[in-house]
């Protein structure tokens, strides 16, 4: 655990093939185990954009808005596998 000014915050230290490989499964071990939502990477500027590949700031900023839509969607009704039919469509390549 990681003191950023008056919150504390965890750092993930935990290997995958990219940044998300390495987040996403953290983030469902903590939801299961506690119940907890992992809803923030950190980033403030999320509209400071990077294109540094898949382990940069960019990718970072994009685990961010993830994470805040795995959050946000179901609150307006939208399930998972909606979430995932609008990045599927909605995708370039």
């Amino acid at each position: 655990m990681v003191r950023f000014e008056a919150y504390f915050s965890l750092r993930c230290v935990r290997r995958g093939a990219t940044l998300l490989d390495a987040v996403a499964p953290l983030c469902a071990e903590i939801r299961a185990e506690h119940g907890l939502l992992m809803t923030d990477l950190g980033i403030e500027g999320l509209w400071e954009w990077a294109s540094d590949g898949t382990d940069g700031r960019g990718a970072e900023v994009v685990g961010q808005l993830l994470l805040m839509a795995a959050e946000r969607g179901p609150l307006l009704g939208y399930s998972v596998d909606d979430l995932v039919r609008f990045l599927r469509t909605a995708a370039v390549g």
